[in-house]
């Protein structure tokens, strides 16, 4: 079966993890409304309408990878207050203005004190 799945961090075209991803399918990039935070080496997503947009990119994924990436975001269905991240269904709206139901990992840690992204963009603050 195939997934879409909104990615955000570490898993985007360039960064580091992206190999994760394997056969996945590049549908288009995306967005969606959060909060982004720099939890050190990677950033935490955590989901909000009322705050500005998040950008992230749209793959079409099969079960195996999303297996995998499972194990790399650190969620564990069966042990959710164990689990670093959340997979979710959400809506993100493509850069082609379409509104579509995809999967996400949404950051499953407390963010007190953690920095910000406020631009929602993590290739940029990187780049920065």
């Amino acid at each position: 079966m195939k997934t879409l799945l909104f990615v955000y961090g570490t898993l985007l075209k360039g960064l580091r993890l992206h190999h994760h991803l394997g056969q996945a399918t590049f549908i288009e990039n995306a967005k969606l409304r959060g909060e982004l935070y720099d939890v050190g080496t990677y950033p935490g997503l955590i989901l909000n309408p009322d705050c500005g947009w998040v950008l992230g990119e749209l793959y079409e994924v099969n079960d195996l990878t999303l297996q995998k990436l499972d194990e790399v975001e650190d969620y564990y269905p069966d042990l959710v207050h164990d689990s670093e991240y959340l997979r979710s269904q959400v809506k993100v709206l493509t850069n082609t203005h379409v509104e579509v139901s995809a999967q996400t990992y949404i950051y499953n840690k407390n963010v007190n004190g953690l920095k910000l992204i406020a631009t929602g963009n993590y290739a940029e603050y990187l780049r920065n």
